[in-house]
């Protein structure tokens, strides 16, 4: 079964709130689609009044049963906000918290389309909110679209890349956008119903597993004793998995504990048989570790570590109200992701 829709889902971070300890890592909090206050409060007047810029985290997290990977992921902004204040997004670490934030980091956002641009075009020109967020950069992959909504089957959309040098050229909040050479748009459309976007590129993402480490003077996992080539049996849910570094320790022959950094223990187990902690919100493994891979004797006090990754992508999403910005009940900002399924 290859991934589709049902299998992209956002999450909350840790923590959500405007302070220092804001982000962090991936929660079990999904964020439903099109519900209000998902991610987002309420902004009240002396806020709106005053203006503010405030960060929120998320995760595209591939949740799919038999792991299969997403290829060529790109996020973007879909459509910007109506109203007065503005949404952009940046890349994330799995851990990073607003605490680790400069303000100055390079983010990626959309606009309208300033004119209408024929079949074959190699530049358009696009009004954003505010070209101090400088949304759009050298070598940048931008997405063309004059659908309805992100997923609807009529109207046309397009990734286009824009040219390594000079690509873009401001005038006010109005952005000249050069395609790359041999670039050209493969439709046309109509500036009243057409957003462009620049796209973050997030590549393939799968669970995954790394940063092993060993502790023994003579025991192996599948052929290691803690050079050359780390293990590559070691399998990560991607359900289940989260970012984290576990310690398995030998408490006996045979028998041991499992740690992780954060999470604490996780029971232990047996080399005779596979170990897979489970991870009680998805009812599915953290990760799996056959028993077939251990050698050798391990004793009291040996010890085997790695660090497992989700199959998931962190984004910033940073909203800046200018001061003085009007009321809107219905405001909103659309997140969209595309990729191919393994």
């Amino acid at each position: 079964m290859p991934i589709d829709a049902t299998h992209l889902k956002f999450y909350r971070s840790q923590t959500v709130s405007d302070t220092a300890a804001n982000g962090g890592r991936l929660s079990t909090v999904e964020i439903a689609s099109g519900v209000k206050n998902n991610l987002w409060p309420d902004v009240p007047q002396s806020e709106r009044t005053a203006g503010s810029t405030k960060y929120r985290k998320s995760f595209l997290k591939v949740a799919h049963p038999d792991g299969l990977a997403l290829i060529d992921t790109l996020l973007f902004v879909e459509t910007p906000t109506p109203g007065g204040d503005r949404v952009v997004i940046f890349p994330a670490t799995q851990t990073d918290t607003q605490n680790d934030l400069t303000g100055s980091e390079r983010v990626y956002g959309g606009g309208w389309l300033d004119a209408n641009a024929a079949l074959g075009a190699t530049s358009i020109s696009v009004n954003v909110e505010s070209a101090s967020d400088a949304v759009f950069r050298n070598g940048d992959l931008i997405r063309i679209s004059d659908k309805t909504t992100v997923d609807d089957p009529a109207g046309a959309a397009e990734f286009v890349r824009l040219a390594p040098a000079g690509a873009v050229v401001w005038n006010g909040n109005k952005a000249t956008l050069t395609f790359a050479s041999g670039q050209s748009l493969a439709n046309a459309y109509l500036a009243a119903s057409t957003r462009v976007a620049s796209v973050i590129e997030a590549g393939t993402l799968r669970a995954s597993a790394d940063t092993w480490g060993l502790s023994s003077a003579n025991g192996s996992y599948n052929g290691w004793s803690g050079s050359g080539n780390p293990p590559s049996i070691l399998v990560v849910d991607a359900i289940g998995g989260i970012e984290q570094t576990w310690t398995v320790t030998f408490t006996a022959a045979g028998t041991f504990t499992c740690v992780g950094d954060t999470l604490g223990s996780v029971g232990g187990g047996t080399t005779s048989s596979d170990f897979a902690p489970n991870h009680a919100a998805f009812g599915r493994p953290y990760f799996t570790l056959p028993f077939s891979g251990w050698g050798g004797t391990w004793g009291v006090g040996d010890v085997l570590s790695f660090k497992t990754h989700p199959a998931a992508v962190a984004i910033w999403q940073k909203r800046i109200i200018p001061p003085n910005t009007g009321s809107l009940s219905g405001d909103r900002v659309v997140i969209a992701v595309s990729g191919e399924s393994e």
